[in-house]
């Protein structure tokens, strides 16, 4: 067979993992095949690395379907997420500035009475 063109047992031990686990996550629809003519599943190399990503999201505490969902949502809702994210970050900013502001101004604001109570004794005396 081709680079390609990878049978379920040259993909498993590429990926290091077994062919029901392969045949499992082809189930959940994790990992994308094409059939021949003979109807054989073959995979693209590229799903060794999704395998690998996927064994690697596990180990991190993600559950499968939380996985499918991340390949499935494609890099769309990565975007809008991205950009909620920004927004939310922005919004931080600008609330930390106008908090930073109030206490600048406070500060000041004390600076300035010290500086009238100040400046009242100095003319009473």
């Amino acid at each position: 067979m081709g680079k390609d063109k990878l049978k379920i047992g040259e993909l498993a031990k590429l990926a290091g993992v077994t062919n029901r686990t392969v045949d499992y996550y082809t189930n959940l629809g994790l990992l994308e095949f094409n059939r021949s003519e003979s109807n054989y599943r073959y995979y693209s190399n590229v799903m060794v690395d999704r395998i690998k990503e996927i064994e690697q999201l596990k180990q991190e505490g993600m559950h499968l379907n939380e996985i499918k969902n991340k390949f499935t949502s494609h890099e769309v809702i990565d975007i809008q997420d991205l950009r909620l994210k920004i927004n939310q970050l922005e919004h931080d900013i600008k609330h930390i500035a106008q908090s930073k502001d109030l206490t600048e101004a406070r500060s000041l604001a004390k600076k300035d009475l010290a500086l009238i109570k100040a400046l009242l004794l100095f003319i009473q005396n």
